[in-house]
């Protein structure tokens, strides 16, 4: 593993973070945190805000009910306001009832229906990042200092791709169960674009994958690195050598969660200024394997999935892989997650987890015992 690859490091322009943000809620930024403070220091409650009691700042000579804030959050989280009630164990009356008061409040809209829920309107979408930022303080600012494993009930949601999926979702499962065993934990299915989403909207906390740009408000840590095989059955014409051409003359398997005809290899290959056959795309590379398998097909697979726990081929241990034909990049796992969780400890702890599983080989993860 390269030397840097446990560096964390964030790309945020600070003096980017509110622009855009509307006066009334660049103003509420400003004072929320405290006044926040100084209504829970007043009462025994912990972490959440409690929809029991009314808790009321001022902003601008404008009363504000926070406990509006929080279900104009879940709706603009879930898109749909029966998810968003269930999200804040509220009636779906009382959250429509609040929405009304945050729309005479703001006198906009801020979320129009649609088909499958609501999506938000153009003053929302101006208000969200500072909003969400705000909230994200907040409830760092409240939450305990020091988080305890063993004891504390939070939930953490990840996303894992594919390739390091098979064996991550379990050594991360199985090491936080042994570690925390009142935490819950949710996984995700995986694509570049809809990890960020997650990260972005706070559908998720935190994924791993190879997300080759990343927006300046997400911090990054390197976790491995990698590089692509061919993979095909024994006996196979191309076993023994494969030329470029060779490999560009056969028809392939590509997988891509996204189900795009194009991928990484195919990158590589329009620097050389050439194109590949692309026969069969499939979103998992372990469907990959058992089609090459079958058939006369090649796939290209990251070299850790193809070898498996315990250096065993996935449910094909008769396949057979070769180095690609020209030259191309090594692949880099990265672990990303958004600002507003970068100092909350129970996510700190759970980061170092994952990290802990996924920066492994993974016969280390299958042997090693918890920490």
């Amino acid at each position: 593993m390269a030397s840097g690859l446990q560096q964390e490091h964030h790309s945020s322009d600070k003096s980017s973070q509110c622009i855009g943000a509307q006066p009334l809620v660049k103003a509420f930024a400003a004072v929320l945190v405290r006044a926040v403070s100084i209504e829970l220091s007043k009462s025994s409650k912990s972490s959440n805000l409690d929809f029991d009691q009314t808790i009321i700042i001022e902003v601008n000579n404008v009363r504000l009910d926070l406990n509006l804030l929080v279900v104009i959050e879940a709706i603009m989280l879930e898109r749909n306001v029966t998810r968003a009630a269930a999200s804040l164990s509220m009636s779906q009356p009382a959250v429509s009832n609040a929405l009304r008061r945050a729309r005479k409040l703001t006198r906009d809209q801020l979320f129009l229906k649609v088909a499958d829920g609501v999506q938000p309107t153009s003053r929302m979408l101006a208000i969200w990042p500072e909003l969400h930022r705000s909230l994200a303080v907040i409830r760092a600012s409240i939450a305990p200092e020091h988080f305890d494993p063993r004891s504390d009930p939070t939930s953490f949601r990840i996303a894992v791709t594919d390739s390091l999926a098979v064996d991550a979702v379990c050594g991360i499962a199985l090491k936080l169960r042994a570690l925390s065993p009142y935490a819950r934990l949710a996984f995700s299915f995986h694509t570049n674009a809809s990890s960020l989403e997650g990260i972005e909207r706070g559908t998720l906390d935190c994924a791993v994958g190879m997300f080759p740009s990343l927006p300046r408000d997400i911090h990054v840590q390197g976790l491995r690195t990698d590089h692509y095989v061919c993979v095909m059955r024994p006996g196979h014409p191309l076993a023994e050598e494969m030329s470029m051409d060779q490999f560009i003359a056969a028809a392939h398997v590509l997988v891509t969660p996204s189900g795009m005809d194009l991928g990484v290899v195919d990158g590589w290959l329009s620097l050389h200024g050439r194109t590949r056959t692309i026969a069969v795309v499939v979103n998992h590379f372990s469907d990959a394997l058992r089609i090459v398998a079958a058939s006369d097909l090649l796939t290209c697979v990251p070299s850790a999935f193809f070898h498996g726990s315990g250096g065993e081929p996935h449910g094909q241990r008769e396949l057979i892989a070769r180095d690609l034909p020209f030259d191309s990049e090594k692949l880099v796992y990265k672990l990303i997650w958004h600002e507003r969780l970068h100092m909350h400890p129970a996510h700190q702890w759970f980061r170092s987890l994952v990290a802990g599983v996924c920066g492994n080989k993974p016969e280390d993860n299958k042997h090693a015992p918890p920490d």
